[in-house]
């Protein structure tokens, strides 16, 4: 019980150190995993909430990478053009089965294509500032 309770409140600091630090990002999730995307019962937005945090929380040094609307728009139509490692998506798909949550098999599409277009977004502006430290 204990350890639900720990893990429930986990959830939350991640959640709402997102919403500080990624504004852009959950604004995405919003949109392309919640009500507005027809997605009623708020389990792909839940399912998307928990993998970006994965993707973006904690401390390390993409912790202090800011994402804006522009790069993640940039991420999600690179990755809906195929531009996407196959590896990458077979481990998104992984994690999503791996969540205490059911959705449908359209839902797990939507929610792999969005953390996999966060994904692209972060390595792209990865890149980005390596190029630009590089040339300083």
């Amino acid at each position: 019980m204990l350890e639900a309770v720990q893990t429930v409140q986990s959830a939350g600091e991640d959640a709402s150190w997102l919403a500080i630090r990624q504004p852009a990002v959950v604004h995405l999730l919003e949109r392309e995993l919640g009500g507005f995307a027809g997605f009623r019962d708020g389990d792909a937005f839940a399912a998307g909430l928990e993998l970006a945090s994965r993707v973006l929380g904690g401390p390390t040094p993409l912790s202090e990478l800011r994402l804006d609307h522009k790069a993640l728009a940039t991420g999600l139509t690179a990755v809906r053009q195929g531009h996407c490692d196959r590896a990458m998506v077979r481990s998104i798909r992984d994690q999503i089965e791996e969540l205490p949550v059911v959705l449908t098999p359209l839902e797990q599409d939507a929610v792999a294509t969005v953390i996999a277009g966060v994904i692209w977004a972060v390595l792209d502006a990865s890149v980005r500032d390596l190029d630009d430290e590089l040339l300083a």
